[in-house]
């Protein structure tokens, strides 16, 4: 079996603007231009590319075109009457590496995240990265923490919609505020990588990525419980975590922000038993705890 591991080291500059930063009310037009309407249309089971989606005759074309229709004058209304609000809170932080994750360092303390490395062989080659090899070793680097929701208000409207029988409108508002989010996410990205972290040259093509605790890059949920202890997310944005780890209220999104020019997006794929054990010792949990959240036993 062939290893292979080459990812140099980068040290990410200082944030431009250090601390926790709080958005107690996202203007939503300001979200409109980073909606990727694809996932809309993907949602109601109308696959296709837009906006070619919504050309021809065909009765696919007919039934995408009127989605796009009905979503955008729902969009305007629910932005007009205030049937959804957006909140968030990000921030970049110094971080060390130690073992096989990272101590981040706030104002309020430090918080411990661990990570997970790929072990699986894919053709013959086990590629063995993990989301640390993008932090240098060596010295202080920085990583940047979000967590962000356009999902307040939207229950209460679309029970409302639900009891004057209009089911349809109460579905396709909880359609937007999923959309709103991921363009909220892609806007505060693009945000802190030009301004808050600063980082990016200018006229540069945007790099870096947001990987989100429960995805095949970090496949830990209770990792962000760490992003909450670190930001203090609930007390200061009502964002809140249930006892599974899901994010209430519902179109949520948290994650962390790495800077690396060469950071992507990987699967560590399945976990085996040795670091099952590994894991464990490092959450201090028992190995049946390790096994629930990590193979979903």
């Amino acid at each position: 079996m062939q290893t292979e591991i080459n990812i140099p080291w980068a040290h990410s500059p200082a944030p431009k603007e250090p601390g926790i930063h709080v958005i107690a009310d996202q203007n939503l037009e300001e979200l409109v231009p980073f909606i990727d309407w694809f996932y809309l249309f993907y949602a109601w089971r109308i696959p296709g590319k837009f906006p070619e989606i919504l050309e021809g005759d065909s009765p696919k074309a007919e039934t995408a075109r009127k989605l796009y229709a009905d979503a955008q004058k729902l969009l305007a209304e629910a932005i007009e009457k205030k049937w959804i609000q957006a909140r968030g809170i990000f921030g970049v932080f110094p971080v060390t590496r130690s073992g096989e994750g990272l101590d981040l360092h706030s104002e309020f303390g430090t918080t411990r995240f661990e990570f997970l490395r790929e072990q699986e062989v894919r053709d013959g080659i086990c590629k063995h990265r993990s989301l640390i090899d993008f932090i240098t070793p060596k010295e202080t680097d920085y990583l940047g923490l979000f967590a962000v929701s356009a999902g307040f208000n939207i229950a209460e409207q679309s029970a409302q919609f639900k009891k004057a029988g209009d089911d349809y409108s109460s579905i396709l508002l909880q359609s937007l505020g999923g959309r709103l989010t991921e363009a909220f996410s892609e806007k505060l990205h693009q945000d802190v990588m030009k301004k808050y972290w600063g980082y990016l040259p200018e006229g540069a093509k945007p790099f870096g990525i947001r990987p989100a605790p429960g995805y095949p890059t970090c496949p830990d949920h209770t990792e962000k419980l760490a992003i909450w202890k670190a930001m203090h997310v609930e007390e200061q944005t009502g964002i809140k975590l249930s006892e599974s780890y899901m994010m209430i209220p519902e179109y949520s999104t948290c994650g962390y922000y790495f800077a690396h020019p060469k950071s992507l997006y990987f699967s560590v794929g399945k976990i085996a038993d040795d670091q099952i054990q590994d894991y464990a010792k490092r959450k201090n949990w028992s190995e049946e705890m390790a096994k629930k959240w990590l193979r979903r036993e």
